[in-house]
């Protein structure tokens, strides 16, 4: 019994070849594909957290000048405490802790939208700790503590404040 591949039968074997080249090479495509499609989904999701961060940053900064600017100007801040009923000294020191806790914020924001890495956060959250240390940044904390979102909250009372028993 002798074997032999007539026409037609090599002509199937090699459709059959070439189909299944063609699908080896379409899968390999398609997780290639994939594989790229991850990639720019993760960049996009960065660039979205990045751009969050930094309107977050500018915010601040906005607010950190607007009171700078109130604070080093006397008569201004004389004419704001006086027509606030606010002493000009408590409401100074209000202004910068909220100055320190805000930036905490943005350190904490920036991890979490990993635009820093744990390594870098750790350094910052003894920082932060140091901060929180400060009697008035404790109490302004008491008093602003609603405003923040609970995902920092927990964080500044978990992470922060928690070791000392604050």
């Amino acid at each position: 019994m002798q074997s032999s591949l007539n026409f037609d039968d090599l002509v199937a074997l090699l459709m059959v070849l070439f189909t299944l080249i063609t699908t080896v090479a379409n899968i390999l495509l398609w997780n290639t594909t994939r594989q790229t499609v991850q990639l720019l989904l993760e960049q996009v999701r960065h660039q979205i957290a990045t751009g969050y961060s930094q309107a977050q940053s500018r915010i601040i900064d906005a607010h950190r000048e607007l009171f700078l600017a109130i604070l080093n100007n006397p008569s201004l801040l004389e004419s704001f405490t006086s027509a606030n009923d606010l002493d000009p000294k408590t409401w100074e020191i209000e202004k910068i802790a909220e100055f320190l806790i805000n930036q905490v914020l943005i350190g904490y924001l920036n991890f979490t939208n990993g635009i820093i890495s744990l390594n870098h956060f750790d350094g910052f959250k003894r920082d932060a700790r140091d901060v929180f240390a400060y009697e008035s940044v404790r109490q302004h904390w008491h008093r602003v503590r609603v405003v923040h979102s609970d995902s920092f909250r927990r964080f500044v009372e978990m992470e922060l404040l928690w070791e000392d028993g604050k």
